[in-house]
């Protein structure tokens, strides 16, 4: 046995709990630490080669490793942008040096210009928002990514583009029965515009809908593509002539009749008119079967027809629902066109339910410098049944002018301004990453981390997403050391560091003994 070699093992044991010691105090030192992960150190033996009988002693190695990946546990905070994430993922931040890393200390604040900074100074990135769309990502890069930016005018007003307007309309009213609602939209710069809607009863199944803006009709300018007819064949009187009206190409209003003349008792004779001209646009035998029911094809199509320069383009005339009965319902014909503000007529079927259109689309209308843009109105949830008229569902989307009185940040990251009109606008989605390895990721100070040749590469995503977790605003997470297991193992690393200072001091006491030998 070689006492150097003695005296060498327990500078080794000495420098390996030195070691030990440093972790423990790193760990207990950022206990506060938000998003902190502890490191620990783990011992490897060197053994050297037995010679000639007499064994050599080897020492101890050490390695610091990371628990980046063990979760810690959440402080809930007052602050909405002080985020935490539930579950695999780190928040990728900009340094000044103008190089993103990873980190999970989510103590962000809002400054001066806008970005979003943690108390080590790291800037949150993340994409901009699209309401059509989810970000385009680069799998294995940071290429896409922005600085958030929450700096706002003053005041911001969004223009109105699209609405919902559910209605029951009362079957058993009479024809000539008229009924009004109003929605409010928002114009280019804020202002509230009243929108009204007025049901008038046309026949049985049939209704008109006139939108307007004052005296200013809104509905837009649709030239007629199709038509549905919908309702029984009375055998007498004959021939049967009910008009409708569709729209060319240069906006003109078309009265087209449609004459029904029996044949027999299954099979009528139909000829569609275009009054216009006093053509027939289309003409077809129709053959129903003992229960009234169509059995010729339903799909009609007209030809086109031209009067004084416009068009009536062909029409396709759906004659599916059509009944041979007697009956106090006469055909009614629904076409899809209409001209500019003037109303659009809407069919429902024998049950109450819509038939069409299930939207109505508005001009844009100038009024005062600001513009109310076109509206697309989804009607799609409106019923015709036996109970009062009632709006089940009614909105615009837009909004007044109004202030930025603070933020909200969903699950899935997505950032939004909160107006103090109660609107919420998003404009940013916070990206996150991840590798094959968080623990072997590189820390680095100010308690962020960057990739190293052990981890893995960097994997981009969004959280709430392809196995990211989601984020909690108004929590941070907290450290995940251990106060008690750290006070154990500083305690350890004492009694170990004693041990071996006794083995390299027993080592030097033999060598003393052996030099006094000599004397």
């Amino acid at each position: 046995m070689s006492l150097y070699g003695t005296m060498r093992t327990g500078v080794s044991g000495m420098n390996a709990q030195a070691n030990r010691l440093s972790t423990v105090a790193d760990n207990i030192a950022n206990a506060n630490t938000t998003g902190y992960k502890k490191a620990s150190t783990q011992f490897s033996s060197l053994i050297l080669p037995t010679t000639g009988g007499a064994y050599n002693s080897g020492g101890v190695t050490t390695d610091v490793r990371y628990s980046i990946s063990a979760q810690g546990t959440f402080t809930y905070t007052t602050s909405a942008t002080d985020l935490a994430i539930n579950g695999k993922g780190f928040f990728i931040v900009n340094g000044s040096d103008g190089i993103e890393y990873l980190t999970r200390a989510g103590a962000f604040t809002v400054m001066d210009d806008g970005t979003l900074r943690n108390s080590a100074g790291f800037t949150l990135m993340g994409y901009e928002y699209s309401s059509t769309e989810d970000p385009t990502i680069v799998i294995n890069g940071f290429a896409g990514l922005s600085e958030i930016n929450l700096a706002q005018q003053a005041l911001s007003a969004t223009g109105s583009t699209s609405g919902i307007l559910d209605a029951n309309l009362p079957s058993n009213a009479d024809a000539g029965y008229e009924k009004a609602t109003s929605l409010v939209a928002y114009d280019s710069q804020g202002n509230a515009r009243m929108i009204e809607f007025q049901y008038t009863k046309t026949v049985d199944n049939r209704w008109s809908l006139q939108v307007s803006e004052g005296s200013s009709g809104l509905t837009s300018f649709t030239t007629t593509s199709d038509a549905v007819v919908y309702g029984s064949l009375d055998a007498a009187p004959s021939p049967l002539a009910y008009p409708d009206w569709a729209v060319d190409e240069q906006g003109n209003s078309r009265q087209v009749n449609y004459t029904y003349t029996m044949i027999s008792p299954t099979s009528w004779a139909l000829d569609v008119i275009d009054t216009s001209t006093s053509g027939v646009i289309a003409s077809r035998v129709l053959d129903f079967d003992g229960a009234g029911n169509l059995t010729t094809d339903p799909i009609l199509q007209t030809t086109a027809s031209t009067f004084a320069g416009a068009t009536l383009p062909p029409i396709r005339i759906d004659l599916s629902q059509i009944k041979n009965s007697p009956g106090p319902h006469i055909p009614v014909t629904s076409s899809n066109g209409n001209e500019t503000g003037s109303p659009i007529n809407i069919l429902f079927d024998n049950n109450g339910r819509l038939i069409g259109p299930v939207t109505v689309q508005t001009v844009a209308n100038l009024s005062g410098g600001a513009i109310l843009n076109g509206l697309t109105i989804d009607i799609s949830g409106s019923t015709q049944l036996a109970s009062d008229f009632d709006i089940s569902n009614g909105k615009v989307d837009g909004n007044s002018a109004s202030k930025i009185t603070g933020y909200e940040i969903s699950d899935d990251g997505v950032l939004s301004l909160k107006y103090d009109n109660g609107e919420l606008t998003p404009k940013y989605r916070i990206a996150m990453a991840s590798v094959q390895s968080p623990d072997n990721l590189k820390p680095l100070p100010g308690n962020v981390y960057s990739q190293s040749t052990d981890s893995g590469v960097v994997v981009m995503g969004y959280a709430d997403n392809g196995g990211f977790g989601t984020i909690l605003s108004g929590a941070l997470e907290d450290s995940n050391v251990d106060i008690a297991e750290e006070l154990t193992s500083m305690i350890e690393a004492q009694r170990n560091y004693t041990a071996n200072s006794k083995v390299f001091q027993t080592g030097s006491e033999l060598m003393e003994v052996l030099v006094n030998l000599k004397r």
